[in-house]
């Protein structure tokens, strides 16, 4: 199967209009495609439609005009609400189009997803993301593949829109398997780096001084440079919600019941990660997780 561009006059739907979905809509707006879109509140929708989106009332009349339909929603259980039933976008796609999933979803459900696009005659490709929002607006995520190759190769110059590097890793659920590795990576280096934090307060440095100190060393890394200064000065606007995150390592723990792996700090990470979110900071970016471990301290 041959590359295949995308056609700027291809309809392009973005269902999902959260934090990223919003973000994947602007730049392919910006990009001069022909967006359309859902959600399930019209209100996120308007600042996009004010740039020149179509919106639609259900996921089915969307699918029925795309020729790519893209999925950016929360979990499974949220996606089944816009991909099944008499108003779901797979009981109006196009055959022929295709589903391009951008959620963090468990593997076993981009697999039942997978076999569902096949019955409707859609391609599908399951690719999350890492990178923020930003980077979304931009198109320049890391955009992590699973599916069938020749359907990747199929849309690989449309992804290259969405992102500046494009993983391809196998089968259909790689993509998400890879994504809940590299989510477990990030949990746990935001803990590492908070038990470090409070550590050094402890020993009686304030926190600015242990975010540069640290970010001269050669172990000065993605969360000690982009959240230490923004937890330095309290800002935890969320570019990634620890609601989202907790919910990623809940999947990640169904992972580990499947596989048997033994992951010691992981079970530490949970505890203290489900503390934080029962003590109402899920709406608030994932490097709360801070605040957690100096309230454990007496630090706050």
């Amino acid at each position: 199967m041959t590359t295949l561009s995308v056609d700027k006059k291809a309809i392009i739907g973005v269902i999902g209009l959260g934090i990223m979905g919003s973000s994947f809509a602007l730049n392919l707006l910006s990009r001069g495609y022909n967006v359309h879109v859902y959600n399930r509140t019209k209100e996120k929708a308007q600042p996009l439609v004010k740039k020149g989106a179509t919106f639609h009332s259900t996921p089915r009349d969307l699918a029925s005009v795309a020729d790519v339909i893209m999925t950016s929603l929360t979990d499974e259980a949220a996606i089944d609400s816009v991909a099944y039933g008499e108003d779901g976008f797979l009981n109006g796609a196009k055959k022929g189009a295709s589903w391009i999933d951008l959620s963090t979803i468990d593997p076993s459900a981009s697999l039942k997803h997978s076999e569902a696009a096949k019955q409707a005659g859609l391609y599908r490709l399951d690719t999350p993301v890492v990178g923020s929002k930003e980077l979304a607006s931009k198109g320049e995520l890391i955009i992590l593949v699973g599916g069938n190759y020749e359907v990747f190769e199929k849309y690989e110059s449309f992804l290259k829109e969405l992102g500046k590097s494009i993983i391809y890793l196998g089968s259909d659920g790689n993509g998400h398997k890879m994504k809940l590795a590299i989510n477990l990576h990030l949990g746990l280096l935001a803990e590492s780096f908070s038990e470090a934090l409070a550590f050094s307060q402890k020993l009686g440095f304030d926190t600015k001084t242990f975010v540069e100190t640290i970010n001269k060393t050669p172990i000065g890394n993605y969360i000690s440079q982009g959240k230490g200064p923004k937890i330095v000065e309290g800002n935890f606007e969320p570019a990634f919600s620890l609601n989202n995150l907790f919910k990623d390592l809940k999947l990640i723990n169904t992972q580990i019941a499947k596989t048997g792996a033994i992951l010691p700090m992981t079970k530490v990470a949970m505890e203290e990660y489900s503390r934080a979110v029962q003590n109402g900071d899920g709406q608030k970016d994932f490097s709360v997780i801070a605040l957690e471990i100096q309230r454990k301290n007496g630090l706050i």
